[in-house]
Parts: structure tokens; sequence; C-alpha cells
């Protein structure tokens, strides 16, 4: 059976003290949503579906983190096709955003869960947007060129905590 996951929140930055979503600090506001499929071994569909705003015919800008789908990234303008039941369905990325994706993913143990938000302050800080899609899972977005700073600082977390991330910029799971 195929399954379908829509972000529970807004992409979000760091605004001075505090987290803020993107669309009340003046951001181009989502007015849609598109479907990303990501198939599996068992033949059933994953569909991530992701804020989007719609920029042309048959085009989106892409305005969250992927939390699961590799090689769509925040920012990323992505043609489409409207679906038989009428959400849009992304095809490829047209344009690049410049933007780069990891997940990170807090584990099972609740001490660390407890501490996804001082986590995601850590990397907004940093100048990452997020998407906190649960208190285990956060998508961050940063720009290509802050993503070895990036990338350098989750390898030194995984090497002292249970965190454990991955780069979502690419087309499948690698690091």
């Amino acid at each position: 059976m195929d399954e379908y996951r829509q972000h529970p929140s807004r992409t979000a930055r760091w605004m001075g003290s505090s987290l803020v979503p993107l669309q009340s600090v003046s951001e181009p506001d989502t007015d849609t949503e598109v479907w990303f499929a990501l198939p599996s071994d068992s033949g059933d569909v994953f569909w991530e579906g992701l804020n989007a705003t719609i920029i042309g015919q048959d085009l989106v800008q892409v305005r969250a983190v992927p939390a699961w789908v590799y090689g769509v990234n925040f920012g990323d303008t992505v043609a489409t096709v409207r679906s038989a039941e009428g959400p849009l369905v992304g095809k490829n990325v047209i344009q690049r955003g410049d933007q780069a994706t990891f997940r990170v993913w807090l584990g099972e143990d609740p001490a660390l869960a407890a501490t996804w938000l001082s986590i995601v302050e850590h990397y907004a800080q940093r100048g990452c947007l997020v998407d906190a899609i649960s208190a285990n899972l956060i998508a961050l977005s940063c720009p290509v060129e802050s993503a070895p700073l990036i990338r350098d600082l989750l390898i030194r977390e995984e090497q002292t905590t249970a965190l454990v991330w991955e780069d979502g910029s690419a087309a499948g799971p690698a690091r």
C-alpha cells in the first residue's frame, strides 16, 4: 500500500533569538504542495509532499526541506504534472536553488530526542533553514558554500552522540 507523508511544519530560519517560519519574514508564501514518489523494493510507493510556490506553467519552487526524497533541495525549480487525482507531482529539477540538504535522525533515545530544539537552534544559528519533521527527524538546508562546514559539524556530533545524519542533496542514500 502506498504511503503519503506531508510535512507537519513550515520551514524556519533563525531570526535573532528564535526560529521564525519563512512565510512570516517576507519570503514568498507557499501556495501549493508538490508530491515526490520514492519507489520501494516492495513495489509500494512512498510519497513526500513538500510546500511549494507556483512560478509558471507546470513549474514550482520547492519551499520545504525534503526529509525523504533525494536530489531535491529547498529553492529548486521543479517541473510538475497534475496527477489523475488532482495533486501536483514533481517530475524533475529544472533549476537548482543553490541549497544543500541534510537529514538528522536523533534515534529512539529519549534523552537525545528531548534535545531536538537545541539541535535545531544550533544549526539554524549557523544559517541553516530547518524543517522539524518530528522530535526524532530534522531536515536542514544550507547554502551550497556552507555545506562543508555543516557536514563537518554533523560528523563531529555523530562521533559524540547518538545522532545519525545523511546528505539528502544527492540522487540516493550516501555520504
